[in-house]
């Protein structure tokens, strides 16, 4: 298990018993500190660095309340909800960014710690059940690249990158050592072959049709 320096376990929940006893075994069997934040609020945040695991108590929790909580914590940390019931609304949760685990109440000890160090190196812990089912309801098929795209040149794939970051002709002439006259000659073909009126449809037809890699050239 890659541990990071400064690595630690919060749990957001009570100090009970239950909670105090978990968070022995984690700090035994995962070699660095795990400790109870009881109550969290947002000015609590300072205290979590982006290394940290944030567990959530699952046990009484009400989703709208989970929800409140994952609103306020920070995006860059990796979170686990624990104790809660198969089926239950907060499986929903599973696409919130940062999320990357669910523990339920019939989980041992062992298996929450062996799924927390499979989060730290990277991984998800969720169910197969749940990942199958989320994965079914959130395919489609994929949009058809147009013909169009084919006949881009690699400069105007350029411009079209440059401009979806916000450049304005004058920037992008800057940034390809060439006129702001060869930028509007570009521009203005590239509108043509895809079809647009405008800057705002370009970039809004690269990001629909032209994939990343290709938008970076």
């Amino acid at each position: 298990m890659d541990i990071k320096p400064h690595q630690k376990l919060w749990l957001l929940g009570q100090k009970n018993i239950q909670n105090s006893l978990l968070l022995g075994f984690l700090q035994q069997q995962l070699g660095f500190e795990c400790q109870v934040l009881d109550p969290y609020s947002q000015s609590d945040n300072h205290r979590l660095r982006d290394e940290h695991i944030i567990c959530i108590d699952g046990t009484g929790l009400k989703y709208e309340r989970c929800l409140q909580i994952l609103e306020q914590l920070p995006t860059s940390n990796k979170i686990v909800i624990v104790n809660l019931e198969e089926g239950c609304q907060h499986e929903q949760l599973l696409q919130w960014p940062g999320v990357s685990g669910f523990f339920y109440k019939a989980s041992s000890h062992n298996q929450i710690s062996q799924g927390v160090r499979s989060i730290i190196n990277g991984e998800l812990w969720f169910s197969r059940k749940l990942l199958s089912r989320f994965m079914i309801s959130n395919r489609k098929t994929p949009t058809k690249t147009p013909s169009s795209a084919f006949t881009l040149t690699k400069r105007e794939k350029q411009i079209l990158h440059l401009s979806a970051s916000g450049a304005k002709n004058a920037d992008i002439a800057e940034a390809l050592n060439v006129s702001t006259h060869t930028v509007k000659t570009h521009m203005y073909n590239l509108f043509k072959k895809i079809d647009v009126s405008n800057r705002i449809q370009a970039i809004n037809w690269a990001k629909q049709h032209l994939p990343e890699h290709e938008l970076s050239i």
